[in-house]
C-alpha cells in the first residue's frame, strides 16, 4: 500500500458520522436500471471500487453535466457513436453516507482533499481500501460515499452507491435524446459528439 493509504485508521474513528443527503443524482450507464448487475469485479477498476472485490459499487453525479464530465474524462470529452445509446438515469431518495467533502470527516480519517480528486495510484489504493472500511464500520446503515468531483471540483459532487442504497431509479432515455444536455456540454465544456447534428 502506498504512503497515502497508510494514514487510514483500521478502526472507525469515534467522531466519524454518517450524514443524510436528499437530492437527485445522475448516472450514465450502458444498461437501464432494471438490468444493472451488482456482481463484483475481480479487481478494482474505478476510484472507490472495493479493494477486496467483495462487493460492487456504482457511481453517480449531482447533475447530468457532471455525470457527462466524469464519464468522458478519460476519453478527452469525445462521445463516440457507440456511446449515444448510454442511458441517462436519475436517482432520487434519501441516503446516509460518509461525506468526504466535509473537513471534519477528512480530519477524522487523517486524510486531505487528495482522497476526493487526486489521480495518483497510492490515492486510488486508499480510496479502494476506504470503500471496504466504510462497509465494515457501518454495514447496511451506510448507503455510500459522497466526494468532490475530480472534473468539476468547484461545484460538482459524486456519489458512490452501495447495492442496498434506497434510491429510486428513473431511466430518462438514451444520451442521444438529451439535446439540451448535449448542446450545453458542446458549447460550455468542449465536448465533441461523433455523428450528432
Amino acid at each position: 500500500m502506498g504512503d497515502y493509504g497508510s494514514r487510514l485508521p483500521n478502526d472507525r474513528p469515534a467522531q466519524l458520522r454518517l450524514v443524510t443527503l436528499r437530492q437527485p443524482w445522475y448516472r450514465l450507464d450502458r444498461e437501464p436500471p432494471e438490468r444493472w448487475s451488482w456482481r463484483p469485479f475481480r479487481s478494482p477498476r474505478y476510484r472507490f471500487d472495493p479493494a477486496s472485490g467483495a462487493t460492487r459499487v456504482r457511481y453517480a453525479a449531482d447533475a447530468p453535466r457532471v455525470a457527462m464530465r466524469e464519464r468522458f474524462d478519460e476519453a478527452a470529452r469525445i462521445v463516440r457513436h457507440s456511446d449515444r445509446t448510454l442511458r441517462l438515469v436519475e436517482l432520487t431518495g434519501s441516503v446516509r453516507v460518509v461525506d468526504l467533502r466535509r473537513d471534519r470527516v477528512l480530519d477524522a480519517l487523517g486524510l486531505d482533499d487528495q482522497i476526493n480528486t487526486a489521480r495518483a495510484e497510492d490515492v486510488w489504493i486508499a480510496c479502494q481500501r476506504l470503500s471496504d472500511l466504510v462497509r465494515d464500520w457501518f454495514g447496511d446503515r451506510c448507503d455510500g460515499i459522497a466526494y468532490r468531483s475530480r472534473t468539476s471540483p468547484e461545484r460538482g459532487a459524486n456519489l458512490v452507491l452501495f447495492e442496498h442504497a434506497p434510491l429510486r431509479a428513473r431511466d430518462l432515455g438514451p444520451l442521444i435524446d438529451q439535446a439540451e444536455l448535449i448542446v450545453s456540454c458542446v458549447l460550455t465544456d468542449g465536448f465533441i459528439i461523433r455523428g450528432w447534428r
